[in-house]
């Protein structure tokens, strides 16, 4: 999974800004000084969309597809108000492809799972992150064990000071076309307003003009691995892609916009363009490639 997504998935802040310059998000985590004990909850839905444009594989030209893609997410985090910090979640996140129906390509990928998390502060620099998503990652047709999946996410982040953090952080997901994913990031809030944050799966400038504005330009990375239903293949006339693994992914850039309305309440507005969207089964050689499109995406989120 990528975002679980590809990749690296995770923002970090430190703790005492997370409030003024975090954006509410699946990717977004806290690093810095363990708060008051406590218990905090975070309930995120976005809901995106790619219009139609040309796939192909290899040189074979297959139509046109496009692309709804939802999620739910709600994430409690238990504050310790010491070195480790716990959270529990449960997320739903669906991606709907619009298709020739005799493709070989599903109409449906998705997940239904339960990420448990942790936040470790080892030293007053040093602070360690993981997180394991097990759950179900399918296309729904019939759900059995191999349906189920637990990609994790680890990283360590180093405070050169307060507004400069190192990071060493990896995706690690064995049903993925590329299961290790990972690398060294940064994160610098150079002043008040501009922010510069090189991290997977959303490296952007962020520019924040008051306390309830944020404003970015940059990237993100969505998809995830999922289980192919055992008959997919056969009913549609190629049986050795049955039962397969196949990886989705959507590499974009663009710009977008966190309005902080008040009372726990983010919305969030983004645009801008997919320059590369592919299916990958990676047991068979096989790959498909879209063509260029672009997409919107708006997510509500709620802090509490």
């Amino acid at each position: 999974m990528f975002a679980r997504a590809a990749l690296c998935l995770f923002t970090a802040l430190p703790l005492v800004a997370q409030d003024v310059a975090k954006p509410v998000d699946r990717q977004a985590r806290s690093f810095g000084s363990p708060g008051e004990p406590g218990y905090r909850g975070t309930v995120d839905a976005s809901v995106g969309y790619v219009p139609d444009s040309g796939i192909r594989e290899g040189s074979v030209d297959l139509g046109d597809i496009d692309t709804f893609h939802s999620r739910v997410r709600y994430t409690g985090t238990f504050i310790s108000g010491g070195a480790v910090n716990w959270s529990v979640g449960v997320e739903a996140e669906s991606f709907r492809f619009g298709l020739d129906q005799t493709s070989l390509l599903p109409d449906n990928l998705g997940s239904i799972t339960m990420p448990l998390g942790m936040t470790w502060q080892i030293s007053s620099r040093w602070t360690f992150l993981g997180e394991v998503s097990p759950g179900i990652y399918s296309d729904f047709e019939d759900i059995s064990s191999s349906d189920f999946n637990a990609p994790v996410i680890a990283g360590v982040s180093y405070a050169i000071n307060p507004n400069l953090l190192l990071f060493l952080q990896v995706s690690v997901d064995p049903r993925r076309d590329i299961p290790f994913v990972g690398g060294p990031g940064i994160r610098w809030q150079i002043n008040s307003q501009w922010a510069l944050s090189i991290l997977m799966p959303r490296p952007r400038v962020e520019f924040r003009p008051n306390q309830s504005w944020l404003m970015y330009a940059g990237g993100e990375i969505v998809g995830g691995a999922y289980q192919i239903s055992k008959s997919h293949g056969s009913d549609r006339g190629d049986s050795q892609f049955d039962d397969v693994n196949m990886t989705y992914r959507e590499i974009r850039a663009g710009v977008g916009a966190i309005w902080d309305i008040g009372g726990g309440f983010r919305v969030e507005g983004a645009a801008g363009w997919v320059f590369d969207r592919r299916f990958v089964v990676d047991e068979r050689q096989r790959q498909w490639n879209g063509e260029g499109a672009p997409y919107a995406r708006l997510q509500l989120s709620y802090r509490y």
